[in-house]
């Protein structure tokens, strides 16, 4: 049984201010709250409706899972993990950068990308939505355990970085005509703005994403969506 303070505690973790000030954040479902437990990330607490072998689970009921879940339909496990410091970036590898993203699902889309795609470090520029807003964390379905999400000035990060950085914009080149070479960067830009005009100054190759409509009127595409494609091209 939970108690009412304990039940607001849990609830406040959906508001950043909260999760950065108890350094803690919720994950849902069985898989999610398994990858993050399986890949070593410490935890507070696990809830689970049903009886579990292992002991670190505290079962509850499912009205009082109804409480404390921030889905609209309860999952039957949630987990309260603690927020770890990153591995540093050795820029050995291709890494992947984001100018103010605003949407969490987005965001979520692109760490399960990196994840998928062999991608290890994200860079994010402040003012992005948080890497452990609920939403970023549902549609990221696991894969922030693995990736290493970073935030930082991006302007003065890519002044310092010592390889290629690749950016998606209207007018660069055709990205079939390019090969991006690891070790190196790409960076994306805000879903209705593009690259800021400090960050596209910073560029060593300018890349776009062509139509294959003729009468196409769509300005752009979605950036999550524009990641898997230009992701793709760094298998082959």
């Amino acid at each position: 049984m939970l108690t009412k303070n304990k039940v607001k505690q849990i609830r406040l973790l959906s508001l950043k201010k909260f999760r950065q000030k108890h350094g803690l954040f919720i994950v849902e479902g069985e898989k999610a709250v398994s990858e993050f437990y399986n890949a070593k990330w410490s935890f507070n607490a696990l809830y689970s409706v049903e009886d579990k072998e292992d002991s670190r689970f505290i079962t509850i009921g499912k009205s009082m899972m109804s409480k404390i879940t921030l889905l609209s339909t309860p999952s039957p496990v949630l987990g309260i993990f603690k927020i770890q410091k990153m591995k540093k970036d050795p820029f050995t590898g291709f890494s992947l950068a984001i100018d103010s993203i605003k949407d969490p699902g987005n965001l979520g889309n692109i760490i399960r990308l990196c994840d998928w795609f062999g991608v290890e470090h994200l860079y994010c520029s402040k003012g992005s939505v948080d890497f452990f807003n609920p939403k970023t964390i549902q549609s990221s379905m696991g894969s922030l355990a693995r990736v290493n999400c970073h935030f930082c000035d991006l302007d003065i990060f890519l002044e310092k970085y010592p390889n290629t950085i690749y950016g998606a914009t209207l007018d660069g080149e055709d990205f079939n005509n390019i090969s991006m070479i690891s070790p190196g960067i790409l960076v994306l830009g805000n879903e209705s703005n593009g690259i800021s005009s400090k960050i596209i100054n910073l560029l060593t190759k300018q890349i776009t994403i062509p139509s294959s409509s003729e009468n196409n009127h769509i300005e752009s595409i979605n950036v999550s969506s524009a990641a898997a494609i230009l992701l793709s091209k760094l298998n082959k």
